[in-house]
């Protein structure tokens, strides 16, 4: 029997908004940068590496284009012009809870890019990336 659990009804919540009818969220991609410590004294002659600083990475966020979503997507762009950090969160939808424990992301950020797409056959969409500063928090429920 399979553990996978479907990503559908995942949220996006900028500044404590939803971000509705978001159609993919990626990240944050966390990663740590070693350090090189290698010398003359390295065992069998390799490299050696002690742990250096995490970086919380990025987000990315793309959905329907809301003109009217003045608390959300065009909140985040205003934010965007302005740089200024706000708390993010991705929520997992509740009814994953029933079967199994489900994650949940929050820490804070400001968005590095913001686009809109007009593609000829089909919605207006955007694309949002977001900057992770600090330690995000992971909690399984």
């Amino acid at each position: 029997m399979s553990s996978g659990v479907s990503g559908f009804g995942c949220i996006f919540h900028w500044d404590g908004v939803d971000l509705d009818e978001s159609t993919q969220i990626t990240g944050p991609s966390e990663s740590m940068s070693p350090i090189d410590v290698t010398n003359h004294d390295s065992a069998s002659a390799f490299r050696e590496f002690v742990a250096g600083i995490h970086d919380g990475g990025e987000i990315t966020v793309e959905g329907n284009f809301i003109s009217g979503d003045s608390t959300g997507q065009i909140a985040m762009h205003t934010d965007f012009q302005a740089t200024t950090v706000k708390a993010w969160k991705i929520k997992h939808p509740a009814w994953v809870a029933s079967s199994h424990e489900y994650p949940e992301m929050d820490g804070n950020g400001y968005v590095t890019s913001f686009e809109i797409n007009c593609p000829y056959d089909g919605p207006i969409t955007y694309k949002a990336t977001i900057k992770v500063t600090g330690k995000p928090t992971l909690t399984v429920s």
